[in-house]
């Protein structure tokens, strides 16, 4: 594994990704595990060597380039050997925007009947670091363009610190293993696919650190540049009692057509829980439509609440906004785009 130069590295703190837009989170820490997808049809990979776990793959993929298999082989080899019982492990949920922080705690398992998932490993999870408590240097590295890849000492430093909202002292950190980063050399090149996964879901993380940083009004004006680029008309709604309706919009610019959209915005880091949401429903009229956005996330009881609700009502938090406001930024108008500009990376096709 090749290390940036001057860069402290320990070969015990292991950072994965838990599948694209963090998708395995919540499940990860609700059971205690971590996981991988490449199907090896229930070998016992954690017996089974470098090389045979080569042989394995090649057969299972005959047309693979030989770079793909490499960085499968590497990354399902750091999965089943290099990350040891008692490694530190870190996860990323983009939704709730935390770093899981845990000691890997059992061997490399088979999935009894996979889905989506073949092989995991126990973990018991301690910590939970904001993201936006980091080091713009440390997001930086953490948002690397593997499954699984190491984490730097000064890096795991700025974790740990964020985890007690606390800033790490400057400098420090422990050497690393060089034999074990020569082994690992080979594996550092992804293939494609996984580059593109992971540049975007890091570009994803980098909107979104931009998003926190917006004033509220900004934030309500988003909301609405959002619904017009979807076709809507929309518009912000005049300061004062306004019994939840930041945003509303319509398909005509009179309001008079259904559906209409009545949008409560909420630009802070906590939590909303059920009695928001069920207040904000409460002021919704027969035949309109809810949409809850708030930069914090929701809790289970709060989403329970726009569940059950007797009107269509949508809740979006950070990660669900940015991914939509993505999606139609190519439709949003000039002062829409003032608030939060962005720029295309093209990829080869």
């Amino acid at each position: 594994m090749r290390f940036a130069t001057g860069k402290a590295v320990t070969m015990n703190a292991w950072m994965i990704r838990a599948g694209r837009g963090g998708t395995f989170a919540t499940d990860w820490v609700e059971n205690s595990i971590i996981g991988i997808g490449w199907d090896f049809d229930g070998l016992d990979i954690a017996n089974m060597d470098r090389d045979q776990i080569r042989a394995a793959y090649a057969a299972a993929h005959p047309a693979e380039s030989k770079q793909k298999v490499a960085t499968s082989v590497g990354q399902v080899f750091r999965f089943a050997h290099s990350m040891e019982q008692g490694s530190t492990v870190v996860m990323y949920d983009p939704a709730e925007r935390l770093y899981h922080i845990g000691v890997i705690s059992g061997p490399c398992s088979p999935v009894p009947e996979p889905e989506g998932i073949t092989y995991t490993r126990a973990v018991t999870w301690n910590k939970t670091a904001l993201r936006d408590v980091l080091s713009q240097s440390s997001k930086n590295s953490l948002g690397g363009i593997q499954t699984i890849f190491a984490i730097s000492a000064e890096v795991m430093a700025d974790l740990e610190s964020a985890a007690s909202h606390k800033r790490p002292a400057a400098g420090g950190g422990l050497a690393c293993n060089p034999d074990e980063s020569a082994q690992d050399s080979s594996d550092d090149s992804s293939s494609d696919d996984e580059a593109l996964t992971a540049t975007y879901d890091n570009g994803i993380e980098l909107i979104k650190d931009r998003v926190s940083q917006l004033g509220w009004e900004d934030m309500e004006r988003l909301v609405a540049g959002m619904l017009k680029a979807m076709g809507y008309c929309a518009r912000v709604t005049p300061k004062g009692p306004d019994g939840g309706r930041d945003v509303i919009a319509s398909p005509d610019a009179l309001g008079l057509e259904s559906p209409r959209i009545v949008a409560e915005v909420k630009h802070r880091k906590g939590a909303m829980g059920a009695p928001a949401v069920r207040s904000f429903i409460g002021g919704l009229r027969a035949g309109d439509r809810g949409l809850y956005v708030s930069t914090g996330s929701f809790t289970k009881e709060a989403r329970y609440e726009a569940d059950r609700a007797n009107v269509p009502v949508r809740l979006l938090d950070l990660d669900s906004f940015v991914r939509h406001y993505v999606e139609v930024y190519d439709k949003t108008d000039d002062e829409t785009r003032s608030i939060l500009p962005l720029t295309r990376i093209w990829w080869p096709a």
